[in-house]
């Protein structure tokens, strides 16, 4: 893996976080009128003590947190990952052994005080909100993605945070931001995998008040723990009748279950893949019985969708630079091959791919943020909680965010599958070899499109908002229009604007169309493109009104042929979205 500061070297990361994240709205929500620093002020709490008094105090503390990231992926993480991946895990006796330098990272984070990114500073945690923490993923992802995955588990703290009671986040939650217990979630089943409504692992309450599960889960990412490290699995059972409401989601230490086998899997080599057995294993309730789908593990979707959007785009970075930097030093014909139109047009597709995948992330994560952060603060002053819900921009924002972040998850894992397929292709027949990181990368991407919710799930999660939303009046065609109103340039005003009326005028014939379900996948590509591509000729005219030369090129370069790239794949959804087969 190539390998130096994976964060303070990637100048279109560093644009979208100096220039196109809304941190001034994002950063107050979430630190709450920063009363975290107004507590040390009064109660000298260590926890506290560099908790942030202003945004600006905020994002200097990031910065510094993606700096030192940045470094330890960059060059310790991508280092060893070649070797680990060689490594990977033995399994024997229920127990699953790490490559010893999976360890040691482990341990490098910790002792770093890297490790709890998305927990709270009361637990030992940096606080920071999803945008924030998905910079870390991103730098860590490109490292290593199975790597990146072990220390996302840890910040599954985040999830009893949230729905756990006071004391279940007192117990759990500072131990795993310390790195004593990291998490898994037992969501999928032997015969149930993305049909959560009919989970069949049994949970049921003692007259002592105990629960205990019996049951099989498949495909638990962690459920093993890591190294001598237990785990807390976050387990979907059934406490009550048939169907979503008679799921509950409970808290099942490690200890308390048997690691049945793990998958030997096509690529993520050190992230244990668990089939774990449950066998009146003890249980603590998390929240309300009966709300175990409905509210929880639906609760979490666009956190879990944005991780693997997250996930997606380091794979795609990586893969993208490593295929640039074979091309500019592979000769043939008397040249390095970067000069051949051929090898010239994958690298300029896959740039403007990876450009476009991050601007879909780090706006979708600020909507996320914003929506969260909005309810909460809402909430906090005294609204109950059903004028929250139907507050204006409550709504707004929440229909948004139901939209992007399965859009999200479908673009960026079907676009890092294409970058790292293209990027192989630079290498020729060298990269169909293990002797370069391309075939890891390659191997690595492939799983995204599937875990989390499939790219045909994903479809459905979005298509609802997008026929809905294009309606005239609707949601999306409202807030599509507001946004290429902020567009100065007139040409690409006219030109956005035409695209997203010619992708409004489609949905009517989408909706009566005999197959429209085989072609869902099309329409939410074709918007994300059209979305996407909006969203770079606003960094563009950011770029050039700030007068930053090297990135205004940049983005003068990117968006008009990622522009290309949308309207050739609008043009092809027009002919099967009329088509009558």
């Amino acid at each position: 893996m190539i390998q130096n500061n994976y964060y303070d070297t990637n100048a279109d990361l560093l644009f979208n976080i100096d220039n196109f994240i809304d941190w001034e709205t994002l950063i107050p929500l979430k630190e709450e009128g920063f009363k975290d620093a107004e507590e040390f002020k009064k109660t000298s709490n260590k926890d506290l003590e560099f908790a942030p008094s202003n945004t600006a105090e905020a994002l200097e503390n990031y910065k510094a947190v993606w700096q030192q990231t940045g470094e330890i992926a960059g060059i310790e993480v991508a280092g060893a990952a070649k070797a680990m991946d060689k490594t990977g895990l033995k399994f024997s006796n229920g127990k699953v052994t790490f490559p010893p330098d999976m360890i040691r990272l482990v341990d490098l984070f910790i002792q770093s005080g890297l490790l709890g990114y998305s927990m709270h500073r009361h637990h030992g945690g940096l606080g920071m909100n999803l945008t924030a923490s998905s910079v870390v993923m991103e730098l860590i992802s490109r490292a290593d993605s199975a790597f990146g995955i072990a220390l996302g588990c840890f910040n599954l703290a985040e999830v009893i945070e949230r729905y756990g009671s006071e004391k279940m986040s007192a117990e759990w939650v500072p131990k795993m931001a310390a790195g004593d217990v990291t998490g898994a979630m037992a969501l999928t089943e032997p015969n149930y995998g993305s049909d959560l409504s009919r989970v069949m692992t049994r949970a049921e309450k003692g007259e002592d008040g105990t629960w205990r599960l019996n049951g099989t889960k498949r495909f638990i990412t962690h459920g093993c723990g890591l190294g001598d490290r237990p785990s807390v699995i976050l387990t979907l059972a059934r406490s009550g009748g048939a169907g979503a409401k008679g799921l509950s989601f409970f808290l099942v230490h490690s200890s308390q279950i048997q690691v049945a086998r793990i998958e030997e899997k096509m690529g993520l080599h050190i992230s244990p893949t668990c089939e774990i057995v449950f066998e009146n294993s003890k249980a603590e309730l998390i929240g309300e019985e009966g709300l175990g789908l409905v509210r929880y593990a639906l609760g979490m979707m666009n956190g879990a969708r944005m991780g693997i959007a997250v996930q997606s785009l380091g794979v795609a970075q990586a893969a993208h630079a490593e295929g640039v930097k074979y091309a500019s030093e592979r000769v043939q014909f008397g040249a390095t091959i970067d000069k051949l139109e051929a090898v010239k047009r994958i690298i300029d597709d896959n740039e403007a791919y990876v450009q476009a995948m991050r601007a879909l992330v780090y706006r979708s994560c600020a909507i996320v943020d914003h929506f969260d952060g909005l309810s909460n603060k809402l909430l906090k002053e005294g609204n109950d909680e059903r004028a929250v819900r139907k507050n204006e921009n409550v709504v707004r924002l929440d229909k948004l965010a139901k939209l992007l972040t399965p859009t999200a998850k479908l673009f960026c894992s079907e676009y890092a599958n294409f970058v790292a397929y293209h990027s192989l292709q630079i290498f020729g027949g060298s990269g169909y070899t293990e002797e370069y990181d391309i075939a890891k990368l390659y191997r690595d991407a492939r799983i995204s499109t599937i875990y989390e919710g499939t790219t045909q799930l994903q479809a459905v999660a979005a298509i609802g908002g997008i026929v809905e939303g294009l309606r005239e009046g609707g949601f999306l065609l409202t807030h599509l229009r507001s946004e290429v109103e902020k567009l100065s340039d007139a040409e690409k005003k006219k030109a956005l604007g035409e695209d997203i009326e010619a992708l409004a005028q489609l949905v009517p014939i989408y909706k009566a169309h005999a197959h429209k379900e085989a072609i869902s996948i099309d329409m939410v590509t074709a918007f994300a493109h059209v979305y996407t591509s909006l969203l770079l000729a606003e960094q563009l005219q950011i770029a050039q009104k700030k007068n930053l030369t090297d990135i205004a090129s940049s983005k003068a370069a990117v968006f008009p042929h990622f522009h290309r790239l949308s309207r050739r794949y609008l043009a092809g959804l027009k002919v099967a979205v009329n088509s009558a087969a």
